[in-house]
């Protein structure tokens, strides 16, 4: 028979962990929207909220807590332990970005659960989450940086095109590309529709000499017209998008968009395209599935200063 203590402990400790979790993947959105935007304020209801659960779960197994039963030390233990929650919940989603971010949600609530069980009535239970505590801040720091290093070069490679066949239409340094798709040996690269700038595919195929020639490639304007608009230029359009295409000497460029664009428009960006920057190769093109080294430590001091360390306008 296990004793009624253990069963309250178990249950408060379990409640903590799904609470967290909860919590985690609900009020904690609000963390890296604080961070993006560099506003603190928006960041304040995740540590009151954790604040909070922590408390009442206390309040409601005070035996599993002897050490903070009373309301004073226990809102002490509340705060130290709803704080600690939050930053282990930052640093239990660094280590999955070395990985992939749904490995994080299981392991949301886990680091409150661990700092809560540091003060149950059992010395074993102490114990024990201490070790795993300990365990868990120094696995996660180990094991992402024991990996191989996510770099451009091997997120490219993955895909087997060659860099001069990567394009990127210049649309300025915080338009980022946000999707390729590997195609017959061409990087198709998509600029997704961001406020009044349209939708952007650029890639590079073998030299297109005629209208008649045919790009190795499947990404096609289907009944789409074509004409000859320059040496080398040719513009193909149907009901729905336009492609300019340039000769560059063995290969052409090819520049898309809705019709939005004019066809002056592309040429301009067809002037200005370049092989992707490292940047723009970390931006769009997936993960290399054998290159993940990330340093947590960095990654998460870089968080959490976004967070509470406000912008500033100006120069």
């Amino acid at each position: 028979m296990i004793p009624r203590t253990a069963q309250r402990t178990a249950l408060a400790l379990g409640s903590l962990w799904l609470l967290g979790t909860l919590g985690a993947v609900t009020v904690g959105l609000l963390l890296p929207l604080a961070a993006f935007l560099h506003a603190p304020w928006l960041a304040l209801p995740v540590p009151l909220v954790s604040i909070g659960v922590v408390y009442l779960v206390g309040f409601a197994a005070p035996e599993a807590f002897p050490a903070v039963a009373k309301p004073w030390p226990r809102l002490a233990w509340a705060f130290a332990t709803g704080i600690a929650g939050v930053f282990g919940a930052i640093f239990v989603m660094e280590v999955a970005e070395a990985f992939d971010p749904w490995f994080a949600v299981p392991f949301l609530g886990l680091p409150v659960l661990l700092v809560a069980g540091l003060f149950a009535y059992d010395l074993r239970i102490r114990a024990v989450a201490g070790i795993l505590l300990v365990a868990l801040i120094a696995g996660g720091i180990a094991v992402p940086a024991a990996l191989p290093e996510d770099t451009a070069t091997r997120r490219l490679a993955v895909t087997g095109v060659p860099r001069d066949r990567t394009l990127a239409a210049d649309l300025g340094p915080r338009r980022l590309p946000t999707k390729t798709t590997e195609d017959s040996g061409a990087l198709i690269v998509e600029y997704a529709p961001q406020l009044w700038i349209s939708p952007v595919w650029t890639f590079a195929t073998d030299a297109v000499d005629s209208c008649e020639t045919s790009a190795k490639t499947g990404w096609r304007l289907s009944n789409a017209t074509c004409a000859q608009v320059g040496d080398g230029e040719f513009l193909r359009r149907n009901a729905d998008r336009i492609e300019f295409i340039q000769r560059r000497g063995a290969l052409s460029v090819h520049v898309a968009g809705n019709h939005n664009w004019k066809p002056e428009e592309l040429r301009d960006l067809a002037a200005k395209t370049h092989p992707l920057t490292d940047a723009e190769i970390i931006a769009a093109v997936p993960r290399s599935p054998h290159g993940n080294r990330k340093d947590v430590v960095a990654g998460f001091a870089t968080f959490v200063r976004a967070i509470f360390v406000a912008g500033r306008s100006g120069p």
